[in-house]
């Protein structure tokens, strides 16, 4: 179905994009969870199985005790789309924090 995803199945796609562009110390303090946007700011862990459709949640993640997420999670243009939409997020959270503040992290490749 496009634009919906299983949130499990969202997990275990971007588990390697966090893994691509953060450091062996900084995974070990991350910390993730996919949120409903229409709960922000104090939204809860949506449950695994749960199905979401585009543009209907957010990624909210803590690395190093600084926290950040992504924009709302587009799913119409396929999981190569949502891969980099999330690690351009990602990427702007690491050059903006303390801990990473200026860098550029190569994001993964995508076909």
């Amino acid at each position: 179905m496009a634009g919906l995803m299983y949130v499990r199945d969202m997990k275990l796609l971007l588990k390697p994009a966090f893994e691509a562009v953060l450091t062996e110390m900084e995974l070990q303090t991350l910390v993730w969870r996919i949120e409903k946007v229409a709960d922000y700011p104090n939204g809860i862990e949506i449950p695994d199985g749960a199905l979401i459709a585009s543009n209907e949640a957010w990624i909210r993640w803590e690395v190093l005790s600084e926290t950040g997420g992504s924009g709302s999670l587009p799913l119409d243009n396929g999981t190569s789309t949502l891969t980099r939409f999330v690690q351009s997020d990602l990427q702007d959270f690491i050059a903006e924090s303390h801990f990473g503040w200026g860098e550029f992290r190569e994001p993964l490749d995508q076909p």
